[in-house]
């Protein structure tokens, strides 16, 4: 169902004591066109099971045919610790070409705000759009709030501080730290919606109609700093985001413990499913052979959206599709649970 390709490692970087990056190149040098924001999903065969992950390319589009994409080593990351652990250069990797909704907007001839928030790993896309704008716009002013544990877990600080020099007056850095380790001067703690609130009155409240927010990272940092939006009064239409972990399913939620019957009509056939308590959809079908569209499998691409044609679905997260889509039953069927039986759903060509 796929087109796949081939990426090869052509340079390993160590960021952080537990983040690494690695410059990428399409095995023939063909240009691997992409949007700032967008990810690549490396697709892993290990001990006999296919698994996919997404990873943003962090890189601008103007660096093409090099790709940048920064991995960080996390608790029980089974595939990241993997690629960590036994990454080489000049290793071919196979993915699905670049995709994703969580894309900066481009220049509009007139001066405007782009306001960042990020942490942790959650900065990789932010960093391919701040790169990027800051190269074709010079109308365009960037500030980016960036919080991270202490100095030594910054990744790509030497980046952002060049970019600092290189554009003083269109982009504005400010490092939040929870556990400085040295003569910290900066901000000490984690971007909270107090904080979001005193920056946005303190710089944003003047001029939110000629500004754009995008977030990246942790659920806990996303829902602080979009409550703080929301408080100022910020439209929806203004609000970027990209979820940066798997959302994890709250077990006191109504997630079903009963096996519930699923059918899923694909290329004008019909599949019936039966979806284990705790299953999601999707990972049920590709268990049972069906090739359906997927990539990310966490809910931000998009590509594994179908129409809700009957029953009723717990869905973790919709990041990926607008509210329109939404209002007419499209899901996700990566984070979509069945809580009824004869739940029916059609994969549209």
């Amino acid at each position: 169902m796929d087109t796949h390709i081939k990426l090869r490692v052509i340079s390993l970087t160590k960021e952080t004591n537990d983040s690494i990056t690695l410059e990428l190149i399409e095995n023939e040098g063909k240009e691997i066109k992409f949007k700032p924001g967008q990810f690549l999903t490396f697709i892993y065969n290990i001990m006999g099971e296919e698994i996919r992950r997404g990873y943003s390319i962090s890189s601008s589009p103007l660096s093409l045919p090099k790709l940048r994409v920064t991995i960080k080593k996390i608790e029980d990351g089974f595939v990241s610790d993997h690629i960590f652990d036994t990454i080489k250069e000049e290793e071919i990797i196979n993915a699905v070409p670049p995709l994703g909704n969580f894309i900066v907007k481009p220049p509009t001839g007139e001066k405007r705000n782009l306001v960042f928030f990020g942490a942790g790993s959650g900065i990789t896309p932010l960093t391919s759009m701040i790169e990027y704008t800051l190269s074709i716009d010079p109308n365009a002013y960037i500030f980016l709030y960036y919080g991270n544990r202490n100095e030594e877990s910054i990744i790509y600080k030497n980046l952002f501080d060049k970019l600092s020099g290189q554009y003083p007056n269109n982009f504005k850095l400010q490092h939040v730290l929870s556990r400085p380790k040295y003569n910290w001067k900066g901000i000490t703690g984690r971007i909270t919606k107090e904080l979001t609130c005193e920056i946005l009155n303190n710089s944003f409240k003047d001029c939110i109609d000629i500004s754009d927010f995008y977030l990246c990272g942790p659920n806990e940092m996303m829902k602080n700093v979009i409550e703080a939006l929301n408080e100022f009064g910020v439209p929806k239409d203004k609000i970027n985001r990209e979820i940066y972990t798997t959302s994890v399913v709250d077990q006191d939620e109504d997630i079903e413990e009963l096996p519930r019957n699923v059918t899923i009509i694909f290329k004008d056939e019909e599949h019936n499913l039966v979806v284990e308590p705790g299953a999601g959809i999707l990972q049920t079908a590709l268990n049972a052979g069906l090739d359906l569209p997927n990539s990310c499998q966490y809910g931000s691409c998009g590509t594994c959206r179908a129409k809700l044609l009957s029953g009723q679905l717990k869905l973790i997260d919709q990041t990926a599709l607008s509210d329109e889509e939404i209002e007419k039953g499209y899901c996700l069927t990566c984070v979509g649970y069945p809580v009824t039986d004869n739940v029916v759903i059609l994969y549209e060509d």
